[in-house]
């Protein structure tokens, strides 16, 4: 031993010395060799300091090496793990004989030895000048957030550090956490935290103020919505400091079970470095917003084609599946109704694909165009997504052309699987044209050449038959229009802009002579529509721009008596050889045949063939009824049934309305499964519209009986008068249609009838349509769960809760009755209902810090079941939450049992999997409620409320509830009373033998934060 060292042998603090560059020991003094075990020098020297001194098998995270200078000691504090001590140490650094050596004293001290000596207030400032040396070591906030949590949770023993950051109004979101080795990580089940259950630290953070909880049983009485989230983290203890912008409360900086003697200098700390996590904060969301600009489409959210193109190349993976998806007739429903349509369809069929595949990447590459790409997938399981999307899309009736390929030969080049599967997509979207090109606004793209495809040709048949005989082009021309009233001709010259059109064409359209100059701007004002108008032209400057040969459009024109008349116009474009000059334009009008006049699935007119009618009763001075009415529960029964089965609903409800009723009104066909029914004058005055509804109602519910079809509410109604108004035809047909909607919502009445009132509520519903679209895919913004408590029907303690979704809409709640159906409409129920699982799961977790055995039920609906992610989904929440599946109970209604037997089955044997309950809802309120008792597996049966009002009715229906009850207990079945109201209700229900009882007697739905305090307190008196 060299004699620098003895100046250290035999002080009373600690002293070693090691070399900075390779870690090895030099030299311990006798104080720390006598701790440690070693008798003699031999023993140690030369080996690793971190491995000597901290156990540890690569250097310590915190080792100070790098911020050593000479002649200055950083001062810290730091528990030993191999001493079982905490120190209050001192470093510093020199050279010897041309080696930098490292030199720590180390003291140690108890906590208030640490407070009476100035080490204390040291360290608390070495402590601050490392951690903003950490904030500032790294080129991103990212990285510097990490590094800094890193160093807190490092320096004061803790469990976890982290940072919360405010979502919204009423939710906390930890975005960042570190945590110590073998600590369980918590940020991912605490990404929607309520702001309630942390409301008492809002006061302190907005006065700079340290919260502090030394030891968490503290609150478990006082503020239990926050114990149930804390205690299931395995907290103790924990400090937390407020992250404020321009005085605002945006987030909190916190740190778990924090060694003891520490905490005195934790909260000073966690005040000062909140200012400066504000900085990175902001950094860090301007350099996201850039990011989300270029690599996020913002209508979707979906990578859009600047992210796509930045992975072209030559890939590292096993295997590639690339899926092409383009919407067909975009343009049509941009055109027919308006782009916020489009965008809402674009939108749906983006959630579709989201919901509908897992474990890939989502691409909008175009305007109507996404492209998923599955990296190291195996090809079975690829073709397997291929075809749950194909089959979504059938369920769901929404119309995309789809391309797919997979490959494993190397090398992997996305770009050229894209190519291949876009050839593919474009094959099946000509098709999707060839089979559409009558329907208005459907675009005719010219993706390649087609050799099949007409062309003009200077050397063809018919110019060689002129070139050798006589030919009268005015007679051939006349004696192709000559006595045709269904088609009108039309040619000219596109460079003098002259046209020659048909006589027809010339009387029916109100033209001065057959010579027309200018007659394609001429032949646009005869468009009955600016749509149309809009329509035309595009077609007509897409031509020209993309040098196509064909025209063909069906649109509405006005003819020369003032009737508007649905015709389809063909035309064929000659250009120069150089295809840059148009030269000659020529072609033929003709009206609709039979199957655009005729529906033919329901044999019923179309709506088009309704507008006459209307307008010659108005020419007339006749006033009449219109009744438009929808047909229910549709998406149900082809999701369940099949198309096929849907559309044979239709022509049977068409067949018995024209049967029964054709003699008191015309019927036509509107979109979807919206029909309209003229009522003939005469009888409009001698029957009321209470009768005339009631007898389409009838007629349409016996067809739904006798298809087996289990509905509530089997249509809707809705009525104006007409004329009305100044509305055209067609407006009256638009205003019908959004009668229908209310009235689907407004299920209490019989119908809705045009008026201020209603016209005000289309509008707040189409408004809400779009609020709750944005809702859904912005991360369930504005939704909630609310939990109806189940209690024991002996002694009426808390035992349980069902699980129900609310949403709030301009600052009110909105009946789920009115925004179910339209997420059911806008395929995004599945979200949805995911989203209420993972609430549950969560809740219920937390519940269990209180009460182990408390559980919740969810709801799970007839479109959840064709839902092919939602198993898969539920596993994973279940693990995410380390929540028993004996937690959590699946209620089924009678019409899921009865409807999707197959899916049924499925779902329950995954559920037994898994560990979840099933409960069979809704008992006693169909026909088949006994039968399905012994045909499906479940553990609770809820019995209807419908059956607690007979059951005071008389001693009879009492023996038959009491019959309900032994038989499902005989099965081994616990039973729970619902809609229980009254006390008279209850006392009766008692007398029954039900295990449970759910209802408004006892508990109305209650918020979360209050069902936590309902628990807490049903505890502490059991306790």
């Amino acid at each position: 031993m060299d004699n620098i060292w003895e100046f250290f042998e035999d002080l009373d603090e600690m002293v070693y010395v090691s070399d900075v560059q390779t870690y090895e020991l030099v030299f311990m003094n006798r104080h720390l060799r006598h701790a440690l075990g070693y008798t003699s020098h031999s023993d140690y020297v030369g080996q690793p300091c971190y491995a000597v001194l901290q156990g540890r098998s690569s250097p310590c995270d915190f080792c100070t090496n790098q911020n050593l200078e000479v002649g200055k000691f950083l001062s810290w504090t730091h528990k030993n793990p191999v001493l079982g001590k905490r120190f209050l140490v001192k470093d510093g650094s020199f050279f010897h004989n041309g080696r930098q050596y490292r030199m720590e004293i180390a003291i140690d001290v108890d906590a208030d030895v640490v407070c009476r000596t100035p080490y204390y207030y040291a360290r608390s400032e070495t402590i601050l000048n490392e951690c903003l040396q950490q904030i500032f070591s790294s080129a991103t906030p990212e990285g510097s957030i990490h590094n800094m949590l890193s160093y807190l949770g490092t320096t004061f023993s803790c469990d976890r550090a982290y940072i919360f950051e405010q979502q919204d109004e009423f939710v906390v979101k930890n975005t960042y956490e570190w945590c110590a080795e073998n600590v369980s990580p918590q940020k991912a089940v605490l990404q929607s935290v309520p702001l309630s259950a942390i409301d008492w630290w809002m006061p302190p953070f907005e006065k700079n103020e340290v919260i502090v909880i030394d030891q968490l049983e503290e609150i478990r009485a006082k503020h239990p919505e926050a114990y149930a989230i804390l205690k299931p983290q395995d907290i103790t203890s924990l400090a937390a400091g407020p992250i404020k912008v321009d005085g605002q409360v945006i987030g909190f900086l916190g740190v778990d079970n924090p060694d003891e003697q520490m905490m005195s200098l934790v909260t000073p700390l966690l005040n000062v470095i909140g200012y400066f996590t504000t900085s990175l904060l902001k950094r860090r969301d301007l350099l996201r917003r850039l990011h989300e600009l270029s690599y996020y489409d913002q209508m979707t959210g979906a990578l859009n084609r600047n992210a796509l193109v930045e992975r072209y190349g030559t890939l590292n993976a096993q295997s590639i599946g690339v899926l092409n998806c383009d919407i067909t007739g975009l343009k049509r429903i941009n055109d027919a109704q308006d782009h916020e349509a489009g965008d809402r369809l674009i939108c749906r069929c983006y959630n579709l694909i989201r919901d509908t595949l897992r474990d890939c990447m989502i691409f909008r590459s175009g305007g109507d165009e996404f492209t998923v790409v599955y990296s190291n997938c195996p090809e079975d399981v690829f073709h397997d997504h291929v075809s749950a999307l194909q089959n979504q899309l059938r369920n769901h009736q929404l119309s995309l052309s789809i391309g797919y390929v997979w490959s494993d030969q190397q090398p992997l080049s996305l770009e050229k699987l894209i190519i291949q599967a876009s050839q593919a997509m474009c094959e099946n979207k000509r098709a999707y044209y060839e089979k559409n090109r009558a329907l208005p606004g459907v675009e005719r793209r010219q993706q390649s050449p087609d050799p099949s495809a007409p062309t003009f040709r200077s050397d063809g048949p018919f110019q060689d038959f002129l070139n050798i005989a006589y030919c009268d082009t005015e007679a051939l021309f006349q004696s192709i229009a000559q006595d045709n009233a269904s088609s009108y001709f039309y040619f000219g010259d596109m460079q003098r802009d002259i046209f020659y059109i048909s006589d027809n064409m010339r009387d029916d359209f109100g033209f001065q002579d057959n010579v027309v100059p200018g007659l394609l701007k001429l032949w646009a004002k005869r468009i009955s529509t600016p749509e149309f108008q809009d329509l035309f032209w595009q077609d007509i400057s897409g031509m020209l721009r993309e040098k196509r040969t064909l025209h063909d459009l069906s649109y509405r024109v006005r003819d020369i008596h003032g009737n508007n008349q649905w015709i389809r116009c063909y035309g064929m474009l000659k250009w120069d050889q150089e295809k840059t000059t148009p030269l000659f334009f020529s072609g033929r009008v003709t009206h609709q045949d039979v199957s655009f006049v005729i529906d033919p699935i329901s044999n019923l007119p179309r709506e088009h063939t309704a507008y006459r009618h209307l307008a010659e009763q108005t020419t007339n001075g006749e006033k009449s009824l219109v009744i438009g009415f929808s047909l229910n529960g549709i998406t149900e029964v082809n999701s369940t049934k099949g198309r096929s089965y849907g559309d044979r609903l239709l022509k049977k409800v068409a067949d018995s309305l024209m049967e029964n009723l054709s003699w008191k009104m015309h019927f036509y066909r509107l979109e979807g499964m919206r029909c309209m029914a003229i009522v003939h004058p005469i009888v409009f005055q001698s029957e009321t519209k209470e009768s005339l509804v009631e007898q389409l109602r009838s007629i349409i519910r016996d067809c739904y009986e006798s298809m087996g079809i289990s509905i509530q509410n089997t249509c809707s109604f809705g009525l104006m008068e007409y004329p009305c108004h100044d509305f055209t035809p067609e407006d009256l047909v638009d205003n019908l249609i959004s009668l229908i909607r209310v009235a689907r919502q407004e299920v209490k009445d019989q119908y809705v009838e045009y008026s201020a009132q209603s016209i005000q509520q289309i509008k707040q519903m189409s408004n809400m349509a779009l609020a709750l679209c944005q809702d859904v895919t912005h991360g369930m913004q504005h939704f909630r769960i609310v939990i109806q408590p189940v209690v024991a029907a002996g002694d009426g303690t808390a035992i349980g809760g069902e699980v129900l979704l609310r949403w709030t809409f301009e600052g009110r709640d909105v009946s789920p009755g009115i925004f179910i159906p339209i997420l059911e409409k806008e395929n995004m129920i599945h979200l949805a209902g995911r989203w209420v699982f993972e609430q549950a799961a969560c809740t219920c977790a937390r519940l269990h810090a209180y009460d182990p055995a408390f559980y919740l039920t969810f709801n799970v609906s007839l479109l959840q079941l064709s839902d092919s992610g939602f198993l898969p989904f539920m596993r994973d929440v279940l693990e995410k939450y380390q929540l028993a599946g004996s937690s959590l109970v699946a209620e089924l209604t009678e019409s899921c049992l009865d409807e999707q037997p197959k899916k049924l089955e499925e779902f329950v044997a995954e559920c037994q999997k898994m560990g979840l309950y099933i409960a069979l809802d809704d008992f006693g309120s169909g026909y088949s409620s006994l039968r399905m008792l012994l045909q499906y597996p479940s553990s609770i049966i809820k019995l209807d409320k419908s059956l607690v009002q007979e059951v005071t009715e008389s001693d009879e229906k009492m023996n038959f509830i009491r019959s309900i009850v032994y038989a499902c207990h005989q099965f081994g079945k616990a039973v729970c009373m619902e809609g229980v109201e009254d006390a008279d209700q209850n006392s009766i229900i008692l007398d029954t033998g039900c295990d449970m009882i759910q209802g408004y007697y006892y508990y109305r739905p209650m918020e979360v934060h209050d069902v936590y305090q309902l628990v807490s307190e049903s505890h502490q008196n059991i306790e």
